[in-house]
């Protein structure tokens, strides 16, 4: 059976998992820790949703939120399905619990960022209600 889920518990499965999910989005070889998921599962400002089949990660999504003078903000990271599970609404699915997570909490916006070609997830994110903005992207490696 397929639902969608909150990550509280870092597990050696569970980091296994979604380093597996990893490959499918980012082309390096990034890797995970349980300590770097705990890290994450402990921060009241992260929210990690889970398409779970079986017991099984096959997709996840995290919102972090970003307290800013007067507001919050939410950042949408990792926003990612495996790829035999893609087509059924899961994406979608982890977006939108997401969504009602943000306004639970009075987050203002979510932002997110994507490759442009990564063109069926712009059309989800769209759907949705996401607006493509007219901004660059800067970034400090460090």
């Amino acid at each position: 059976m397929i639902t969608i889920e909150r990550l509280v518990e870092a597990t050696p499965r569970a980091v296994e998992e979604l380093i597996a999910l990893g490959r499918d989005l980012h082309s390096d070889d990034r890797t995970m820790s349980i300590a770097d998921l705990e890290e994450i599962l402990r921060d009241d400002s992260a929210i990690c949703m889970v398409v779970l089949d079986n017991g099984r990660i096959k997709g996840m999504a995290t919102l972090y939120i970003i307290p800013k003078f007067g507001s919050k903000n939410g950042l949408l990271e990792d926003v990612i399905v495996s790829s035999e599970y893609r087509g059924q609404g899961l994406g979608e699915k982890l977006v939108k619990s997401l969504i009602e997570e943000a306004k639970a909490r009075r987050v203002r916006s979510i932002s997110l960022t994507s490759r442009p070609v990564r063109v069926a997830s712009h059309k989800l994110y769209q759907k949705l209600g996401f607006e493509k903005k007219e901004t660059e992207v800067f970034k400090l490696f460090l």
